[in-house]
């Protein structure tokens, strides 16, 4: 069966070591020049996967440069990690059918390198494979659970995102955003997004939405946040490239909006698009094999 791997703890950037139909791929741990998967890895292409003992993104490697001061790093200090205080998401009637019936994790407990272990928040998440076809109908049902959890929040984008242009072909995994699956959508203004790496300065107006779900171990489909990009203009904010970032949690409410509420704890997002700032207008864009005829 052709797979995805969703690592929830496993990567500094983007984890988009990712496949489509026809191949499967196993998520990895991506470094920074391979950020938000733009350029994913040879092994990736390859189809082929990273071993985690060798890779020096992995948390338990002795040289990590996962450091808390990487701006887009995946661990407690992001928002975007659904085991940070407050962001876990509670789950919906959507299932995997396939995990439910799922055997007892293998995983060693005493493994100190384990993401799997006991004592990790995170465990229910990790090391879950499940195929295109499947994530594809997980989303479907979770769907109309997204739409009216952020709608709650009274946000115009969160009631009309769905009816954009949809630039995945399915929903992958992104470790930037807590290793849940997403979809990326823009509106009308922001139809150069379809151009990727040529798509230049993006118009004022311009507004991108991902919404997310994640999938537990037990085959358990939950809601995941909202995250939102939307370009204002000149002087707005020029750390951000004058971009305004919001995040719309699974209960409605909002986690914060760049200049607004709770802006500083968005300010994980400006800094690690910020890292593509000067060449991709502070956009990151998802891997090829994920790109939307």
């Amino acid at each position: 069966m052709k797979t995805y791997r969703d690592g929830l703890l496993s990567g500094t950037v983007l984890s988009a070591i990712i496949g489509l139909s026809g191949f499967g791929i196993s998520i990895g741990m991506a470094t920074n020049a391979q950020s938000a998967g733009l350029n994913p890895p040879a092994q990736a292409r390859a189809g082929s996967t990273l071993v985690a003992a060798n890779n020096p993104c992995n948390p338990c490697a002795a040289k990590n440069p996962c450091a808390a001061k990487n701006p887009c790093n995946p661990c407690a200090a992001n928002p975007c990690n659904p085991c940070a205080a407050g962001v876990s998401a509670k789950a919906s009637n959507c299932l995997v059918p396939r995990l439910t019936k799922a055997k007892a994790n293998p995983c060693a407990a005493k493994n100190p390198c384990n993401p799997s272990g006991a004592k990790n928040p995170c465990a229910a998440s990790d090391d879950i494979t499940i195929s295109n076809a499947e994530a594809v109908k997980a989303y479907a049902c979770i769907r109309p659970v997204l739409q009216t959890a952020y709608g709650k929040s009274g946000n115009s984008v969160a009631l009309a995102y769905t009816k954009w242009k949809d630039y995945s072909a399915v929903p992958y995994p992104s470790s930037t955003h807590g290793g849940r699956f997403v979809r990326n959508y823009a509106n009308p203004k922001g139809a150069n997004y379809g151009k990727f790496e040529k798509s230049g300065i993006m118009p004022q107006g311009t507004v991108l939405a991902k919404d997310s779900f994640s999938v537990t171990k037990t085959g358990a489909v939950a809601p995941g946040p909202l995250f939102l990009m939307e370009k204002m203009g000149r002087g707005f904010n020029k750390a951000s490239g004058n971009w305004r970032y919001t995040m719309i949690m699974p209960n409605g409410t909002t986690f914060g909006v760049t200049k607004g509420k709770n802006s500083a704890g968005m300010k994980f997002c400006t800094e690690c698009h910020a890292a593509v700032g000067e060449n991709q207008d502070h956009m990151f864009f998802l891997p090829e094999e994920f790109r939307s005829k």
